[in-house]
This record gives structure tokens, sequence and C-alpha cells, in this order.
């Protein structure tokens, strides 16, 4: 009797601490990441994973935005996915997988770099369960390590888009990239000071918008700048500068939306001598930043198909098969495989498959150097 109550006992704690879980789960969302940590039965397999997730997240290769990536799924193994970007403060980092959680669900994390070498132990960004896309606003110019982990008790293929999108809305209505023609950092004056923002020209008159929601702190004509509003993002945010206008369509202390119209393009104050364009800029408690990432517009990345079911193991083709750390015939080069030397294959971005050596070394290689 004693050990029927010691069991029953031992059931209603087990019992109670899932419920337990699954109401702190409904009330806030656990990662991805998270979820998956959970169902390992034992140490020695969590450790495992631990490894080879660290492994992969401090692994060499590099990525450039936008990227398609082909993958699958391995059951009797991790096939952790890593790739170290560059990013811009400004820019919005969008991961997305055309798999839906229901067939396959993906951990995604964002992890920056502290220094050539060192990277964060919390990741900046991850996806929530039962969510197969993340998206983090880039604080900061710099790198970046993403690390996807599909997990799933079947093999499944999938692709995962990485890309950038603007932060803001482009201040100018109607126009693109291809309007902007004076970058940050171009010479003015002879050389005694360079351009604190961008130059998007346009017709006079055209309207000048609010690229995000705030408060105008401040309008007029006067300086450099012309007839110019001052835009600031929320209470404690940056300030946008919008100079050179023709005339100015609202007033100090106005609260304002996004789209909304602060004035028309000109060539007032020092832009006399030019055709008509908007200077916009972006200052922050530091100073004048680059304003491009915030309102450069991208495209999205279109998902083709590729069936990775005839692939898992392959072996190098040529007598010398060059192991690259990024998918480009220029990237650094990390070392040259033998022919018919057993490789792994993780992904494929374009014409490069993302391989694996020996269950640790990693690299990008053309698929002309590699035969099934």
């Amino acid at each position: 009797m004693k050990h029927i109550t010691i069991i029953l006992f031992t059931l209603l704690a087990i019992t109670s601490c899932k419920q337990t879980q699954q109401i702190a789960d409904a009330i806030a969302t656990p990662t991805a990441k998270t979820v998956f940590e959970r169902t390992f039965e034992n140490d020695s397999l969590f450790q495992l994973y631990e490894q080879q997730y660290t492994e992969a997240k401090h692994n060499k290769l590099y990525i450039e935005t936008p990227s398609l990536i082909h993958s699958k799924t391995n059951v009797s193994k991790l096939n952790i996915l890593a790739y170290t970007v560059n990013l811009e403060q400004g820019e919005r980092l969008k991961i997305t997988s055309d798999i839906h959680t229901d067939s396959l669900q993906l951990v995604m994390d964002v992890y920056a770099y502290k220094s050539d070498s060192l990277i964060s132990t919390k990741p900046e960004a991850s996806n929530v369960i039962a969510s197969n896309t993340l998206e983090y606003n880039v604080p900061t110019n710099g790198l970046y390590k993403i690390v996807i982990l599909p997990y799933a008790a079947r093999s499944s293929n999938f692709s995962i888009t990485l890309n950038t999108a603007p932060t803001l809305a482009f201040p100018v209505s109607g126009k693109d990239n291809t309007a902007i023609q004076s970058f940050w950092g171009a010479t003015r004056s002879g050389g005694k000071r360079s351009h604190e923002g961008i130059d998007i020209f346009a017709k006079r008159g055209t309207p000048v918008i609010a690229a995000t929601e705030g408060y105008i702190t401040n309008t007029g004509n006067r300086g450099l700048g012309g007839k110019q509003v001052w835009l600031r993002d929320g209470i404690f945010g940056a300030s946008l500068y919008y100079a050179h206008l023709d005339s100015i369509a609202i007033s100090r202390g106005h609260k304002v939306h996004v789209g909304d119209t602060l004035g028309f393009v000109g060539n007032t104050g020092n832009a006399k001598t030019t055709s008509p364009h908007l200077h916009f800029g972006i200052y922050t408690s530091n100073g004048a930043i680059n304003p491009l990432p915030f309102v450069k517009l991208t495209e999205d990345v279109e998902y083709t198909e590729t069936d990775f079911s005839e692939f898992n193991e392959a072996e190098t083709r040529l007598q010398k098969n060059e192991l690259r750390i990024s998918p480009n015939v220029k990237a650094e080069k990390i070392t040259d495989l033998n022919i018919k030397t057993p490789v792994e294959l993780l992904g494929k971005s374009q014409r490069w498959f993302h391989i694996r050596v020996n269950d640790s070394l990693e690299g990008f290689m053309h698929e002309s150097l590699i035969q099934n």
C-alpha cells in the first residue's frame, strides 16, 4: 500500500508539473528552442545536442542576404544550419520558411558578435513555438549569427529565406531606391564636411511623407536645410530630418502617422543650385547615422522547388575540390578535398552545396565538384 501511495503521489506531481508548464506557456509563448530542449529524455543526449549546436554556432560559414537555402531533415542526427551575416542598423532581418509547423517545426535563433570571434551566449531574437518565421530589427551595424535547427520524426524537404527589409517607410511618395543619387559620407564644401544623409530626387511638389509614427518637434526655414521638418520617432527615439522642402504642410506638436504628408520636395536652403530633392537624415543621441538601411527597399525572395530526397551522402568529383566559407567562387577557401572524399549534404544555396566532412568540418562546395 505504501508503494502504491508513493507512485500515486509521483504521478500527481508529474501531472501537476505538466499542467503548470501548459499554463505558463499559455501566458508567455515559449520559444521553439525552449520547447525543443524539453524533449530530451536524458542528460547525455542533451549534452550531445549542446555540443553540436555550439559547434554549428561557431562555424566559419558566411552568407549574404537575400538568400534562399534548401535543406531536409535527418531523423538520425541533427542537421543544424548556421551562417554569419552582415547587417546594418535600421534593417529588419526576416527569416521565413515555406513549410508549415504542422509538418515541421524549425528552431530559429539570432546571435550578435561581441567581437571578431566572440558570439553572445543568449540569442538576440528567437522564433516562438508554432511559427517558422522570425523578424529582428537590427540595433547596430555588425556581424550576426543565424542558427536554424529542424526537428521532426520523419524526413522533410524545406526551404528558408534570409532577407532584410527597411524599418521605415520610404520618405518620398511614389519613389524608390533609384531616386537616391547622393549617399551618406559623400564630400561636401570641398571636403570640409561629409554628407550626413541621403538625397532623394523628385519633381518639385512631390509629397514628402512621414516614414514613421511620431511627433513633429520643429519646422522652419533656416540654415543649410532651408525649409525643414523634424519628426521624432516616439518620446526617446531618433529624430528624422527632412530638408530643402519647397513648402511645409505640418506644424510643430502634431502627431503624425506613416504616410502623412509633411511637406513637398523643393531646393531651398543651400540646394538652390541643384535639382529639387529631399535631404533625409536621421539623428540619435550619438549624432547622425546612415539613413539608407532604414528606408532602402528590398525584394522578397521567391521560393523555388528543390527535391533533396535524392541527396544524402555524396562524394567529391575532381582531384582537387575547393571548400569555401561562402557560396561564392571569390569567397575565402577553407581547404581542398581530395577526389572521392565522402561528404554529407546539409543544404543548398543556388548552385552551392553546404556540406559537412568527417562530422565536423563544414563549408560550401560548388555542385560541379560533387557527385552521388
